[in-house]
Formats: structure tokens, C-alpha cells, sequence
């Protein structure tokens, strides 16, 4: 059996997404989950129900540059992805915010993160991969941290995936490389958030499979107002609580594990 991890992101950020990833944990749906440190909800229950799985997924901070929580007014993608592009990121206070999700993530959850990823993947953009690198060292020398990547599993796949994969996903697999940073094998999961036959959508990630590839999701239990893809988190919760879903991967023969634990 070919060991592939499933990622839910977005941990945090409202009851339904909260709800319907700590009920894909208990029934064995997923291998990770990453975390907005700094929501709200993180500090007044989030982050205590998610200790409650400890060991049965891989549990990290998804990086935030955009999410304000309906509290604070937050930078666009766009503005976010054009000034790294134009080399216009500060490096100080992108250190210091990184830092503050990590030092707010280890206060809720209890230790330090098995991995890093980024909202929107902001993670990899110029002059932000750069900073995730020196912190991981630096902070984390002595506890094995993985970072994700978005080099697309199957190089023929065309449109949002090659994007992400030149706004910095080749870019960072290289720098984690070199760094000595574990990542995945292969990045899945990247579609427009616009699809009923989600499973056709998975299917197609499957075939791509190999050791320690990563697919993302962003399953819910119910619509939540201001959440762009918030209709589409509820196809996705449907697909990963179905028998369908545990028939697919083993007519693929694969299995879920921590992406730690893959060699």
C-alpha cells in the first residue's frame, strides 16, 4: 500500500470547518490538518478539542497573510502576491508575525507544529519562503518540521496548478531541499472550488499518486456566511465521510499516513 497523506486546511476558522474536520479525524479520513493559530476560535476551544487527537494526524500552522476573521481589514491576495513580486515584503515584520502564529499555535495546542503551510499558500511567495526557512531552522533545529509544496503531482496538469507551482512552489521544494526540510512528493488538490463530481476531481489526483504526495481539502459541515467556498466545503465533507471515498484509495492501494512518518 502507497502511503499518501490528506490535508484538511483552514482548522479554526468557523464552527462548520472546525466540526467537520474533527469528525473526519475520529473516523480515520485524514492524516493532517493546519491551523489558524491566530482565529479567534483557536484560543476558546479550537485548539483544545484538536489536542484531544494527538497522534492520529499530523497537526501544523497554516501561515496567514490575508484572514482577517471579520475583525481586522487584511491585504488581498493579490496586494499580498504583487508587493512579494515587486520585493516589497519586509522582512522584520514578516518574521515577527510568522513567529507570533507559531508562539500562539505552541500555546494552544501544546507543543510545536509537525508542519508549516500557508493560507493561499503565501508560504512560498518570494521573500516569504526565504523567512520560513530561516525560522524553521533556527527555532526548530532540534524538532523535525515539514513544509509543504505545490510542485504538482503530475507535471501535465495544467491551469491553477502550474501557477502555484511558478509563484514559488518549485522555487521553495528547491530551498527546502538544500535546507534539509522534509516535504511531500507531489502536491493534489488544487481545482476551482466549483465542482459537484468532487470525487471524479479525486479520482484524477489518485492516479497521480506516489509516496508521501499531499492532497489538500477544505471539508465543512455547513455553509457559513463569508466564505467564498463555503458551498464546496460541504461536497467535500460529503465525499470524505462516504464509503467512496475508503473504496477509491483502496482500489488505488493506498493508504493515509503522517507525512512524518513517511521516509
Amino acid at each position: 500500500m502507497t502511503p499518501i497523506a490528506v490535508c484538511s486546511d483552514d482548522y479554526a476558522q468557523n464552527p462548520g470547518i472546525d466540526a467537520g474536520i474533527l469528525e473526519l479525524l475520529a473516523f480515520g479520513r485524514l492524516s493532517a490538518v493546519s491551523c489558524f493559530s491566530t482565529a479567534p476560535a483557536w484560543k476558546t476551544g479550537a485548539a483544545a478539542a484538536l489536542r484531544e487527537h494527538k497522534g492520529q494526524a499530523d497537526i501544523g500552522l497554516h501561515f496567514n497573510l490575508t484572514e482577517g476573521f471579520g475583525r481586522e481589514k487584511m491585504p488581498s491576495l493579490h496586494a499580498v502576491i504583487l508587493r512579494s513580486l515587486l520585493k516589497g515584503m519586509n522582512a522584520d515584520r514578516l518574521q515577527q508575525e510568522l513567529e507570533r502564529q507559531l508562539d500562539a499555535f505552541e500555546a494552544g495546542y501544546g507543543q510545536p507544529p509537525d508542519f508549516i503551510d500557508g493560507h493561499q499558500h503565501v508560504h512560498q511567495l518570494p521573500g516569504v519562503r526565504q523567512i520560513v526557512l530561516q525560522v524553521i531552522k533556527r527555532r526548530y533545529a532540534g524538532h523535525p518540521v515539514w513544509v509543504r509544496n505545490t510542485v504538482p503531482a503530475n507535471p501535465a496538469w495544467s491551469g491553477k496548478p502550474q501557477i502555484l507551482k511558478y509563484l514559488g512552489g518549485q522555487a521553495l521544494a528547491a530551498g527546502l531541499k538544500i535546507s534539509g526540510i522534509k516535504s511531500n512528493h507531489g502536491f493534489a488538490g488544487v481545482y476551482g472550488f466549483d465542482r459537484e463530481d468532487y470525487a471524479a476531481c479525486f479520482q484524477e489526483w489518485l492516479a497521480a499518486a506516489q509516496p508521501g504526495m499531499l492532497i489538500m481539502c477544505h471539508p465543512a459541515t455547513e455553509v457559513y456566511p463569508d466564505d467564498v467556498i463555503a458551498r464546496q466545503r460541504v461536497v467535500e465533507y460529503g465525499f470524505f465521510r462516504s464509503q467512496q471515498y475508503l473504496d477509491m484509495l483502496a482500489a488505488a492501494q493506498l493508504k493515509l499516513a503522517r507525512l512524518s512518518s513517511i521516509g
